[in-house]
Parts: C-alpha cells; structure tokens; sequence
C-alpha cells in the first residue's frame, strides 16, 4: 500500500514560475550517503534518529533548493529535492519510516511528517546521523550553558548569507561537514517556519526511485490543485 502526493513536484522542477510565483533554483552541494538510509529532521532539534524505511544505492548525490520567490513574504525554500538520478519522477509516494502506519491516512493531503521547531528541515544518512548525534553530545558536554546554533552554526550559516554586510542576513543554508569525517549533513530554511512537513520518494515509469523531496507547504497545496 502507498500514498501519493496530490502534488506533482515537476511543475515546480520544470518551470519558472508556478502559481504566478516566481521559482529560482539553488544547489548546494551534494549529500555523502554510504549506508544508503536516508534521515530527513530539523537538524537543530534531534530526537529520534529514525531513518526512512526505503533504502537508496550508497552513494553522493546532489541537494537542490526550489526557492519561491513570493510577493508577501519574500524567498522561502518550497521544496528540497536529493536527485537519485536524472529520470522523471511520475508519481510521488510518501516517504516513511517503520513505525508509521499509511493505514491512518485517510484524505487526500494527509501525511506523515517531521516536526520543524528551528524553522530548518534537512537531509542526512544514517551514519552521519549517529556522527552528528555525537558531535551534539561533545558541544553540550564541553558547553554546558551554550547554544549549538548561537555559538557555531550561526557562523557556518553567515558564511553563505547572499548580502554578508547585512547584519540581518544570517544565511539560510549550509552542507556541513562533520568534523574528521566524510559525513555531511545538509541544513536549509523550512519554507515558513516551524510545522510539520512529509517526504516523498519520486518513482519514475519503470518504478524505480528517482529523487526524494521534502514539501514545505509554500506551492501546490492540497486545497489550491
């Protein structure tokens, strides 16, 4: 049994502008997944390390932002995609995790998600997921009163801020690697804020996976399809 999406993403991929919203596409590098299990969170606040139940072949693969440019409230990040491969996805089928049952699902736009509380959302593999979890521990046990975000990644974030003299421009993303390892982690801007936000797998013609989006909820909603 599978869940489809009402959405279907290629609209946004394909075309310049969706819904009369102008669409701008960033790269930012690719993602390091040598266990094949992919992890989608908000990167700042981590409590489960619960990988999506369908694996993908190890490998590097390229992290693609679709930026919708919108009149009301400026760029926000509408989809993020990792690209398996160069097919054309022709479904797009929630992504997730072995505790979920689809069963629950029950209207169209239902979904499971992950929740978003520092208005980021991200993808990591599994082994840079139990690195990461390590990294936190060092931080807090070395820095007992800190803040993981105000006292490091704050300055890893400014570092790809589009204007760095604007103070208030922090940076929306980074790929980070994780200190003495190939592993990476990718953290960006969770389209508008914190909420919870699905996963789906794009399954091209001959069923096999093609990408793997995370829909933050900006175009192509359920109610406006």
């Amino acid at each position: 049994m599978e869940f489809v999406s009402h959405a279907d993403y290629n609209i946004i991929f394909e075309n310049k502008e969706v819904q009369g919203t102008p669409i701008e596409l960033l790269e930012i590098g690719n993602l390091n997944a040598p266990s094949g299990e992919i992890v989608v969170c908000d990167p700042l606040v981590f409590h489960d390390i619960v990988p999506l139940s369908k694996k993908i072949s190890p490998g590097a693969y390229p992290v693609k932002i679709y930026i919708a440019k919108t009149e009301e409230a400026g760029d926000r990040y509408a989809v993020a995609k990792l690209e398996l491969s160069n097919n054309k996805a022709e479904k797009w089928v929630l992504a997730l995790r072995n505790d979920d049952d689809i069963s629950e699902l029950k209207e169209k736009g239902d979904f499971f998600g992950f929740p978003v509380d520092a208005g980021l959302g991200g993808f990591m593999d599994y082994n840079a997921a139990l690195q990461y979890d390590k990294f936190i521990e060092a931080f807090v046990q070395k820095n007992p009163e800190g803040n993981i975000y105000d006292d490091f990644f704050a300055a890893e974030f400014k570092k790809n801020a589009i204007d760095k003299n604007d103070p208030q421009d922090y940076g929306d993303w980074i790929n980070f690697k994780l200190p003495g390892s190939d592993l990476n982690i990718t953290m960006f801007q969770s389209g508008y804020g914190d909420g919870v936000y699905p996963a789906y797998w794009g399954i091209d013609k001959d069923g096999q996976v093609t990408s793997l989006v995370i829909d933050f909820l900006v175009l192509l909603l359920p109610d406006e399809q």
